[in-house]
């Protein structure tokens, strides 16, 4: 699926009605852990993602420092959402603003990280999305290598794999498997036809179990 056509299907689409569709084909356990949360309120996620995972350094002063990390960012796409896995670490910030001013200008969507960022005034009040578990001062060089691209990782407790669509919001990040994209907005649709119904039902009666009765969503 192209990136446009997956905007197409996803546009207004939030992570709790994603969820929604992917419950009812029972996977369930597609959502990020809580802590994991937009660096600004505004920041929102949709995008397949880009993987990369990074390891504790194992020296302190590098001969080539970032050397992973500069050789995945050259096979970033367009449109894509950087997932950098760090297996929760607190090390340091493995996303910054000089890096964000290189994804900007390849139009790539945004980042996600289990890990920390650093640069975070410049960053939050920037167009760039970025989800983290917060934010650090230290430098990654020296703490957190970048080992592998290209690979499925783990963050949140939900496995990634380039190319399934990450939709993130205030509510937090939802991950729809690549293959089943196509039946989760066909079940989103549906399901925002019923709330709206049901919204109206709601609005005129002012019972919450009538309008559930009618509609059966809540």
């Amino acid at each position: 699926m192209s990136h446009l056509s997956l905007r197409q299907l996803f546009s207004t689409v939030s992570s709790a009605l994603a969820a929604d569709a992917l419950d009812h084909l029972n996977l369930r356990n597609q959502c990020l852990a809580r802590d994991i949360v937009p660096l600004a309120p505004s920041h929102t996620l949709l995008g397949p993602a880009f993987c990369l995972r990074a390891e504790p350094a194992r020296e302190t002063r590098p001969a080539v420092p970032y050397h992973g990390l500069l050789q995945a960012m050259e096979h970033v796409q367009a449109g894509e959402i950087v997932v950098f896995g760090t297996g929760r670490s607190d090390a340091a910030g493995v996303w910054g603003e000089l890096i964000t001013t290189a994804c900007r200008t390849r139009r790539v969507a945004g980042a996600l990280t289990d890990g920390l960022v650093r640069d975070a005034a410049r960053l939050a009040g920037g167009p760039f999305p970025i989800f983290s578990r917060g934010t650090v001062p230290y430098d990654s060089k020296g703490r957190l290598d970048v080992v592998a691209h290209g690979e499925p990782v783990t963050l949140g407790g939900v496995l990634i794999r380039p190319g399934d669509v990450l939709i993130g919001d205030l509510d937090g990040v939802t991950v729809v498997p690549a293959e089943v994209t196509g039946r989760v907005a066909e079940l989103v649709a549906d399901k925002r036809a019923a709330e709206d119904a049901f919204r109206a039902a709601a609005a005129e009666s002012g019972s919450l179990a009538d309008a559930f009765q009618r509609y059966g969503v809540l």
